[in-house]
Protein backbone atom coordinates (compact mmCIF):
# COMPACT_ATOMS: atom_id res chain seq x y z
CA UNK A 1 0.00 0.00 0.00
CA UNK A 2 1.17 3.63 -0.78
CA UNK A 3 1.91 5.69 2.33
CA UNK A 4 2.13 8.80 0.31
CA UNK A 5 -0.32 10.83 -1.43
CA UNK A 6 -0.07 14.20 -3.15
CA UNK A 7 -1.32 17.49 -2.26
CA UNK A 8 -4.52 18.88 -4.01
CA UNK A 9 -2.97 22.06 -4.34
CA UNK A 10 0.25 22.23 -4.82
CA UNK A 11 0.63 18.63 -6.31
CA UNK A 12 3.80 17.65 -4.01
CA UNK A 13 3.79 14.17 -2.47
CA UNK A 14 3.31 13.68 1.59
CA UNK A 15 2.94 11.43 3.87
CA UNK A 16 -0.75 10.33 4.28
CA UNK A 17 -0.61 10.89 7.90
CA UNK A 18 0.48 14.87 7.63
CA UNK A 19 -2.31 15.51 5.17
CA UNK A 20 -5.77 16.71 5.88
CA UNK A 21 -8.57 15.99 4.14
CA UNK A 22 -10.93 18.22 3.28
CA UNK A 23 -14.60 18.01 1.67
CA UNK A 24 -16.40 21.12 0.15
CA UNK A 25 -20.34 22.36 1.48
CA UNK A 26 -21.62 19.94 -0.35
CA UNK A 27 -20.15 16.97 0.82
CA UNK A 28 -19.57 16.01 -2.60
CA UNK A 29 -15.92 15.95 -3.29
CA UNK A 30 -13.24 15.62 -0.92
CA UNK A 31 -9.30 16.50 -1.02
CA UNK A 32 -6.42 16.07 0.34
CA UNK A 33 -4.12 19.33 1.44
CA UNK A 34 -0.81 19.69 3.29
CA UNK A 35 -0.97 21.78 6.34
CA UNK A 36 0.09 25.07 3.98
CA UNK A 37 -2.13 24.79 1.39
CA UNK A 38 -4.89 23.66 4.61
CA UNK A 39 -4.54 26.87 5.97
CA UNK A 40 -4.80 28.71 2.63
CA UNK A 41 -7.38 27.06 1.97
CA UNK A 42 -8.72 28.13 5.34
CA UNK A 43 -8.36 31.76 4.70
CA UNK A 44 -9.28 32.23 1.35
CA UNK A 45 -13.05 30.66 2.73
CA UNK A 46 -13.29 32.96 5.76
CA UNK A 47 -12.75 35.89 3.42
CA UNK A 48 -15.02 34.68 1.11
CA UNK A 49 -17.70 34.22 3.62
CA UNK A 50 -16.48 37.63 5.18
CA UNK A 51 -17.30 39.32 1.41
CA UNK A 52 -20.18 37.98 0.97
CA UNK A 53 -21.78 38.83 4.16
CA UNK A 54 -20.00 42.37 3.77
CA UNK A 55 -21.66 43.13 0.22
CA UNK A 56 -24.49 41.01 0.50
CA UNK A 57 -23.64 39.18 -2.63
CA UNK A 58 -23.86 34.86 -3.22
CA UNK A 59 -19.97 34.50 -3.84
CA UNK A 60 -17.07 37.34 -4.67
CA UNK A 61 -16.56 38.05 -8.36
CA UNK A 62 -13.11 37.78 -10.10
CA UNK A 63 -12.91 41.42 -9.30
CA UNK A 64 -12.63 41.18 -5.98
CA UNK A 65 -9.79 38.09 -6.08
CA UNK A 66 -8.00 40.24 -8.50
CA UNK A 67 -7.79 43.01 -6.03
CA UNK A 68 -7.13 40.59 -3.13
CA UNK A 69 -4.35 39.30 -5.37
CA UNK A 70 -3.22 42.57 -5.78
CA UNK A 71 -3.34 43.58 -2.49
CA UNK A 72 -1.82 40.77 -0.78
CA UNK A 73 1.04 41.19 -3.20
CA UNK A 74 1.45 45.25 -2.99
CA UNK A 75 1.06 45.67 0.44
CA UNK A 76 1.49 42.10 2.37
CA UNK A 77 -1.60 42.19 3.90
CA UNK A 78 -3.15 39.45 5.08
CA UNK A 79 -7.26 38.48 4.30
CA UNK A 80 -7.84 39.14 7.96
CA UNK A 81 -6.32 42.82 7.68
CA UNK A 82 -8.18 43.20 4.45
CA UNK A 83 -11.37 41.90 6.22
CA UNK A 84 -10.89 44.41 9.03
CA UNK A 85 -10.91 47.46 6.84
CA UNK A 86 -13.71 46.65 4.94
CA UNK A 87 -16.48 46.39 7.90
CA UNK A 88 -14.18 49.45 9.58
CA UNK A 89 -14.87 51.17 6.09
CA UNK A 90 -18.33 50.25 5.92
CA UNK A 91 -20.41 49.60 8.89
CA UNK A 92 -17.92 51.78 11.04
CA UNK A 93 -17.21 55.13 9.17
CA UNK A 94 -20.92 53.99 6.87
CA UNK A 95 -19.70 54.38 4.01
CA UNK A 96 -22.27 53.27 1.07
CA UNK A 97 -21.45 50.58 -1.07
CA UNK A 98 -21.72 51.34 -4.40
CA UNK A 99 -19.85 48.56 -6.03
CA UNK A 100 -18.22 45.75 -4.85
CA UNK A 101 -14.61 46.03 -4.90
CA UNK A 102 -11.71 46.00 -2.34
CA UNK A 103 -11.25 50.04 -3.29
CA UNK A 104 -10.99 51.35 0.53
CA UNK A 105 -8.52 48.71 1.85
CA UNK A 106 -5.41 51.29 1.07
CA UNK A 107 -2.26 52.08 3.70
CA UNK A 108 -4.51 55.02 5.01
CA UNK A 109 -7.16 53.42 5.45
CA UNK A 110 -5.89 50.53 7.38
CA UNK A 111 -3.61 52.80 9.87
CA UNK A 112 -6.93 54.25 10.89
CA UNK A 113 -8.17 50.70 11.23
CA UNK A 114 -5.72 49.61 13.59
CA UNK A 115 -5.48 53.37 15.56
CA UNK A 116 -9.61 52.71 15.85
CA UNK A 117 -9.19 49.33 17.09
CA UNK A 118 -6.50 50.35 19.63
CA UNK A 119 -8.60 52.65 21.16
CA UNK A 120 -11.45 49.98 20.92
CA UNK A 121 -9.22 47.41 23.15
CA UNK A 122 -7.42 50.53 25.38
CA UNK A 123 -11.60 51.40 26.21
CA UNK A 124 -12.31 47.64 26.84
CA UNK A 125 -8.79 47.31 29.04
CA UNK A 126 -10.23 50.52 30.83
CA UNK A 127 -13.79 49.43 31.70
CA UNK A 128 -12.20 45.99 32.92
CA UNK A 129 -9.84 47.46 35.51
CA UNK A 130 -12.37 49.72 36.67
CA UNK A 131 -14.61 46.85 37.05
CA UNK A 132 -12.23 44.92 38.83
CA UNK A 133 -10.96 47.85 41.20
CA UNK A 134 -14.79 49.18 42.21
CA UNK A 135 -15.58 48.13 45.47
CA UNK A 136 -19.56 47.76 46.14
CA UNK A 137 -21.36 49.80 48.68
CA UNK A 138 -24.39 48.80 50.43
CA UNK A 139 -26.84 51.15 51.61
CA UNK A 140 -29.39 50.92 53.97
CA UNK A 141 -32.24 52.78 53.40
CA UNK A 142 -35.15 52.77 56.74
CA UNK A 143 -38.20 53.00 55.21
CA UNK A 144 -40.91 55.15 56.45
CA UNK A 145 -43.36 53.10 57.99
CA UNK A 146 -46.36 55.65 57.70
CA UNK A 147 -46.15 55.12 53.97
CA UNK A 148 -46.39 51.43 54.64
CA UNK A 149 -50.42 51.85 56.14
CA UNK A 150 -53.15 52.15 53.41
CA UNK A 151 -56.35 53.48 53.96
CA UNK A 152 -59.28 50.76 53.36
CA UNK A 153 -61.52 52.73 50.63
CA UNK A 154 -65.07 50.77 50.12
CA UNK A 155 -66.27 51.18 46.29
CA UNK A 156 -69.66 52.21 47.84
CA UNK A 157 -68.14 55.50 49.18
CA UNK A 158 -68.73 58.21 47.34
CA UNK A 159 -71.42 56.59 44.85
CA UNK A 160 -74.49 57.22 47.09
CA UNK A 161 -75.61 60.07 48.03
CA UNK A 162 -78.47 59.35 50.76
Amino acid sequence: MKITRKCSNCKEEFRKDILIEYSSLSGKTSHWFCPKCYEEKMSREKFADSVCKIFGIKSPGPRIWADRKVIIDKYGYTDDTIIDCLEYAYNILGIKKLSESLYFVKPDMVEKMKAWKRGKKEQAAGIATSIATTEMVEHIVPVNEKKRERKEVSLEDGLFDD
